[in-house]
């Protein structure tokens, strides 16, 4: 039986994904003319500090030949630019030539007929994407996106506090309970994201795995609902009642982690490879001690993908453009200028000449260092991608929204919240509706 609390916070949650695209502060994009733009690739906020639009003009724009090309900003928030760029496909206006998309969502754009499949003829060198990265891109056996960059969860560790890793989530727990004291107030043990946004379904996911459950299994049922699953579930119910993942973090999002991590509030961060600049830059001003390592558990595969629009008027244009932006020059650039986790083994080692770097904007992160190449490979080595499926968008609605639900309930609360046994048998249902489109 659904507690009172779940279903408040569910249908709060509810509320708050279906007014993403209609209730966004900015005007959409789309249609928006661009003074000399002929391709135009729709695509998130670049946090690099304006590397994509240097890599860009490096490998397309400055053959004055080819017709210029432009990345055009959706949205900064993940989940409207996902709405706001299914919106302009589904109106068939060709407005755009080229997605970025990220990871999660090629199959719902390939699946609704939205993408050219890839010319792979255009690519003269693919051996160097590791497999799971490059298979990312396929859907059906076909090829309708290739990595731009990708990503990958690292965990930061205070170094001046702890002198190794954990060796897994038991660990983690212990070291974050023995150190608490030590830590800035108020004491964020363990800084993940854990607001009710996509970074809540990729921490779940990844807590789930560490925890020896499963979420769906490789087969695409949903598994959740099972002994280890439900095991998994109370673990994670356990580090937020013993305050390491405390309530305040139940409304974090990847700023707000950090942030924390930067007070010295925290003992761990799970962040992207992009902290590592930020944390970097600090270290000689009296920034955080810290150090960074792969995971101790599997992590969700991120990043974005390059893929024509099935509605382009320029198709040889524009898979020539993806070929370009995706290539060995660009993803050195993208890694070494940028801090992007780069898709290709070989951008890790080589040489990019990054130029005079760019002004930053106000208001923004001190860059420094890049996260080293062997700590990139071994995490992005053990990375897993999220359930592929076209109502994927469905899965994750449902699924964050309930665990935020019990998650916050289980932080406010010393009993009486749902326990993990009725929280995954109600649970498991409804993903299953989810993944089939119900």
């Amino acid at each position: 039986m659904r507690r009172p609390f779940r279903a408040v916070a569910a249908a709060v949650a509810a509320v708050a994904v279906l007014c993403l695209p209609a209730c966004s502060a900015a005007e959409p994009a789309v249609g928006r003319p661009q003074d000399g733009c002929v391709l135009r690739i729709a695509s998130g906020a670049d946090v690099s500090g304006g590397v994509r639009e240097r890599v860009l003009d490096a490998v397309w724009n400055s053959d004055r030949k080819r017709p210029r090309a432009c990345f055009v900003v959706i949205s900064e928030v993940a989940d409207e630019q996902r709405s706001e760029m299914i919106s302009a496909a589904q109106a068939e206006t060709g407005h755009y030539d080229v997605f970025n998309l990220d990871i999660q969502s090629i199959p719902e754009f390939a699946a609704g007929g939205h993408l050219l499949p890839i010319d792979t003829t255009a690519h003269s060198v693919t051996n160097d994407f590791l497999a799971q990265i490059w298979s990312a891109g396929t859907w059906e056996r076909t090829q309708y996106a290739v990595p731009f960059n990708t990503d990958v969860g690292l965990l930061y560790y205070r170094s001046d506090i702890v002198t190794a890793p954990p060796a897994g989530w038991p660990e983690m727990l212990a070291l974050a309970q023995e150190h608490r004291s030590r830590l800035a107030s108020p004491a964020l043990p363990f800084a993940g994201q854990f607001a009710s946004y996509e970074g809540l379904t990729v921490n779940v996911l990844e807590a789930i795995w560490a925890n020896g459950g499963e979420v769906v299994d490789s087969a695409g049922r949903v598994v959740i609902d099972t002994e280890r699953g439900r095991k998994a579930v109370r673990r994670l119910v356990d580090t937020v009642r013993a305050g390491v993942i405390s309530g305040d973090a139940r409304n974090g999002f990847e700023a707000q982690s950090l942030t924390a991590f930067r007070k010295k509030q925290a003992l761990f961060l799970r962040h992207w490879p992009s902290a590592y600049q930020v944390l970097s830059g600090e270290r000689p001003e009296g920034g955080v001690d810290f150090a960074a390592t792969p995971l101790p558990w599997a992590s969700v595969l991120g990043g974005q993908y390059l893929a024509v629009s099935g509605n382009t008027g320029r198709p040889s244009e524009a898979q020539r453009l993806v070929a370009a932006l995706t290539g060995p020059e660009a993803a050195g650039m993208l890694y070494h200028c940028g801090g992007f986790a780069p898709a290709r083994v070989s951008a890790l080692y080589a040489r990019a000449r990054c130029g005079d770097s760019v002004p930053a904007a106000a208001g923004s992160e001190p860059r420094s260092e890049v996260a080293p190449p062997e700590t990139l490979l071994r995490a992005l080595t053990g990375a897993r991608v999220r359930p592929p499926s076209p109502y994927y968008s469905r899965f994750s609605q449902v699924l964050r929204s309930e665990v935020h639900g019990l998650l916050t309930c289980w932080s406010l609360r010393p009993s009486g919240c749902e326990s993990a046994e009725g929280f995954t048998a109600d649970l498991a249902p409804r993903l299953e509706a989810a993944l089939a489109g119900r």
